[in-house]
């Protein structure tokens, strides 16, 4: 993907990148011009009440940074705070190691922000990145004994304390099978139906990591805002709300 980048005279630096890619720039008169397929169009017009609108192309504005605080003790998440007009949908990556092997990720929407003297916060959700067996919305169910249909039998009794309709279904492998319709005793109805599973075949279940997961914990944490809107965007500032974890 192309982009502009941006060259700070007083930095004496490329201090910011774009998604547009104009043909020729100029400034005049403390305005800003580009060229874009013979076309001349005026940037940071006050009186155009359509933003990020680049030569009939929408953007949506993305604002990513690295909050390191504490960078030798590995801490979780508790909520957000924005200094901003209006909320902005969060995705926020916890590491410990690597994003490969340690990342855990979730994400707020606007929608799920609270304002309070000007400011937004919300509580941060739990980690939603997917293969992560330890966490607190896995649990075994037991081995099938037998299929009929959508309903499955179990060797052992379902464990009452941890299955709930909607869970899913998982495989030992982690591939995800079906949803809890009902359950009774050691039989459990689920859709779709599970079809001639190998003997002794164990299966999962996994309530909304969303929810019940692990918290986001790690070194340090990159938060992506993006807003999707093409009205005035004032961003002020973004702070997390950590505390040292405790294994």
């Amino acid at each position: 993907m192309e982009y502009t980048i941006t060259f700070d005279e007083g930095a004496k630096g490329f201090t910011s990148f774009f998604s547009y890619v104009p043909e020729f720039m100029m400034g005049m008169n403390n305005d800003f011009f580009t060229v874009k397929d013979g076309q001349l169009y005026m940037h940071n017009d006050e009186e155009n009440s359509s933003r990020n609108n680049f030569y009939g192309v929408y953007y949506d504005t993305e604002v990513t940074y690295v909050e390191n605080s504490f960078p030798s003790e590995v801490k979780f998440v508790k909520s957000i705070k924005l200094e901003a007009n209006r909320p902005l949908r969060t995705d926020i990556k916890a590491f410990v190691s690597d994003e490969s092997s340690s990342a855990m990720e979730s994400e707020i929407s606007p929608t799920e922000y609270v304002e309070k003297e000007g400011m937004f916060y919300s509580y941060v959700r739990r980690n939603e990145r997917g293969g992560n067996y330890s966490d607190k919305n896995i649990y075994g169910i037991g081995e099938v004994l037998s299929v009929s249909g959508s309903t499955v039998t179990f060797a052992t009794p379902i464990p009452l304390g941890s299955i709930a309709v909607g869970d899913n279904i998982l495989s030992a492998s982690g591939l995800v099978l079906g949803e809890v319709v009902s359950y009774s005793g050691s039989d459990m109805v689920i859709t779709p139906d599970l079809i001639n599973p190998p003997a002794n075949y164990f299966l999962i279940g996994q309530k909304s990591a969303r929810i019940e997961a692990g918290n986001l914990r790690g070194y340090n944490f990159e938060v992506t805002l993006t807003d999707s809107a093409n009205h005035r965007l004032e961003l002020f500032g973004s702070k997390l709300n950590t505390s040292k974890s405790n294994p």
